[in-house]
């Protein structure tokens, strides 16, 4: 039955690749999967894929890693001939698939907006509309047509709460930060922990980090470190890159978990794809030290590389150092 499907989706990458078809985020994932289970066929469809960005983004390292795979898990003809071709080339040897969102001034762009814009936004939210609450919150917290004012913030916020729907919860879990670092208002962990399990419950992964981190540390609440771990796990699934990074930190240091440097990697690894400075800098120390894999400084400087432009001076300063030493 795989193979059956496989064929059918190499048949489906030769059409996009001719431009007669469009693939799904589905049909993608299906190929993925199939060649992490070794599907030689896949594999070399997965190669094709990332080399022409058909269905994910370019990456010669992601293809090379996917013909790798289906040589040497599954002895594919093609797969080993790409793989060899890519080698002797020397692509796909360095990391390309992490693009890590450099720090901007906003200033300039704020004091571009249209005066109306607010007004407009703030009558919207006094008639009902949750969304435009939560808006309403961000234009007072950043300054946005109006003067900047915390207070004002977190009343746009409850009110966006109280109105929100079951498909938007970004007011209740702004509120709950506003509580947990006492913001406009007096700290409340009690209620910062209601928001978030709110938040979480409607699979709403910052509000399960956050109820994650307040587990952790023993914020408001008895320290627990197997309910912080699920919670993390539960966002980091959901692309929540700070979670990842804490998951990572825990793995190296065995905080509430066994030490594990493979799983380590592979969350500071997520966190980084997801635009996690503190992620790419976490890996950069573990290809510099070598820490449960081999030392590369090649990839070390990269990883580095992204945390600075990712506004980690440590990423910077490790960049630097490592650079004198080569």
């Amino acid at each position: 039955m795989l193979k059956n499907k496989v064929s059918i989706y190499s048949m489906l990458v030769l059409m996009m690749l001719s431009g007669c078809a469009t693939p799904s985020a589905s049909e993608f994932g299906e190929i993925k999967n199939a060649c992490a289970l070794g599907d030689g066929n896949a594999c070399y469809s997965l190669g094709k894929m990332y080399i022409e960005g058909i269905g994910t983004d370019k990456s010669y390292y992601q293809a090379r890693e996917a013909y790798k795979r289906g040589c040497k898990k599954a002895n594919h003809e093609d797969s080993c001939s790409e793989f060899g071709k890519m080698e002797v080339q020397g692509l796909g040897e360095r990391r390309d698939d992490y693009v890590v969102k450099k720090n901007t001034d906003k200033s300039q762009e704020y004091s571009s907006v249209n005066p109306k814009l607010f007004e407009s936004t703030k009558n919207a939210c006094m008639k009902g509309d949750g969304d435009a609450c939560y808006s309403l919150g961000e234009m007072y917290v950043k300054g946005i047509g109006t003067d900047k004012s915390n207070k004002k913030a977190l009343q746009a916020y409850t009110t966006g709460c109280e109105l929100s729907s079951k498909r938007t919860f970004d007011s209740c879990y702004k509120l709950g930060t506003f509580y947990v670092k006492g913001v406009g208002v007096r700290r409340n962990y009690t209620k910062a922990k209601k928001l978030f399990e709110h938040t979480c419950n409607e699979t709403y992964s910052k509000g399960c980090a956050d109820l994650g981190h307040m587990y952790l540390y023993g914020n408001g609440v008895k320290q627990d470190y197997s309910q912080a771990v699920s919670l993390l796990e539960r966002a980091c699934k959901e692309d929540d890159a700070k979670s990842c990074s804490t998951l990572g930190t825990l793995y190296i240091t065995a905080q509430g978990v066994k030490e594990d440097y493979k799983k380590a990697h592979d969350f500071f690894d997520q966190a980084c794809q997801a635009r996690d400075a503190l992620g790419c800098y976490n890996m950069g120390n573990i290809y510099e030290n070598g820490i449960g894999r081999e030392q590369n400084k090649q990839d070390a400087m990269h990883f580095y590389g992204l945390a600075c432009d990712g506004g980690i001076q440590e990423g910077c300063q490790s960049l630097k150092l490592l650079e004198k030493k080569i």
